[in-house]
């Protein structure tokens, strides 16, 4: 009877290194897009998955603790098995070693390999043991998440590069998906990865600094104006009044080779929308795009002027490789 309760106690061992190897794997394999979908629909396990993929390090810390308790028990019934069966010392140092490749192939590279290739239905599988062990273990789990928080603070690190990091990948792969399913054209996917590889970039990083602005004085007459604009192909000009470092506005030059030759310039200036130097590339693009704006002025949180930001700065990123052929 001993015996068959160690045997036992051997295999839950197996089982739960097996169960938090492979959970661990699918959870940062599986697809976040299609559990929200299910999870708007109403699918309960689906909704309870999106909470712990927002919450990543309860999730880490219930893998942590399981894998220990996994170990701890199947290294237990490892040695009573040795003592039950030969009763030699020897025998429980050499049996951990001689069972090693056992656990190690199906406590850790069949789960891995099983989670890795379907990721998603064997999580939303183990989805309800999973829950269990995350209730069975938030005391313990909290305390980690505790010590996490406190080490953050000290080293001033933060995992939302990390999350966000992922969060691309993850999306890259919804392209390619959408891509072999016939849902997407090869130009939108490329444009959707162009697009997330400059998404983080702050505005300061691709604007125009202020000692490299080419603009004009606002006191310029029209035909001056439009010989500047053509020598150096601007769609839009920059106009100081005093100082060049400290632009008011700026002039389309359509609107200006469609005006009068004795029209005034100081008429026709567009006043400047201000962004701020910390803004993120994906934000001002949206922003420059629903407001129709080609140029934008650039200022610290000092409100100090910091460059010119033109709307082909933020368009050419994005027209990379087979869609240069779409810059004008």
């Amino acid at each position: 009877m001993i015996l068959l309760m160690t045997v036992l106690l051997f295999l839950l061992g197996i089982f739960l290194s097996a169960f938090f190897s492979g959970c661990e794997t699918g959870f940062y394999r599986a697809s976040r897009v299609r559990f929200v979908i299910a999870g708007l629909d109403g699918d309960l396990i689906s909704q309870y998955l999106i909470k712990l993929f927002n919450n990543p390090t309860l999730f880490v810390a219930t893998t942590l603790i399981g894998n220990n308790v996994a170990n701890y028990l199947t290294s237990l019934a490892i040695v009573l098995l040795a003592q039950q069966t030969t009763g030699s010392n020897a025998a429980e140092m050499l049996a951990p070693i001689l069972l090693s490749p056992l656990l190690f192939v199906y406590g850790e590279l069949l789960p891995k390999n099983l989670f890795y290739r379907a990721p998603n239905f064997l999580l939303r599988f183990s989805a309800p043991l999973v829950l269990f062990f995350t209730v069975l273990f938030s005391p313990i789990a909290a305390l980690l998440w505790g010590m996490g928080r406190l080490l953050e603070g000290v080293l001033g690190q933060s995992p939302d590069k990390v999350r966000l990091t992922l969060a691309r990948k993850e999306l890259q792969q919804v392209f390619e998906d959408g891509l072999e399913a016939g849902i997407l054209h090869p130009t939108q996917r490329h444009l959707g990865q162009s697009f997330f590889l400059v998404a983080s970039k702050t505005i300061s990083e691709i604007c125009t600094p202020v000692s490299r602005i080419q603009a004009i004085s606002i006191k310029t007459s029209r035909d001056r104006a439009l010989k500047f604009a053509r020598q150096r192909r601007m769609a839009d000009i920059p106009v100081f009044k005093s100082q060049k470092s400290e632009p008011v506005g700026y002039l389309r030059t359509v609107e200006l080779m469609v005006s009068d030759k004795s029209a005034r310039i100081e008429d026709m200036v567009h006043p400047f929308s201000d962004v701020n130097a910390t803004d993120l590339f994906g934000e001002i693009i949206l922003q420059m795009e629903s407001t129709r704006q080609t140029l934008a002025r650039v200022v610290s949180d000092e409100g100090k002027i910091v460059g010119l930001l033109f709307e082909d700065q933020l368009t050419d990123p994005l027209l990379k490789g087979p869609l240069g052929s779409l810059k004008r």
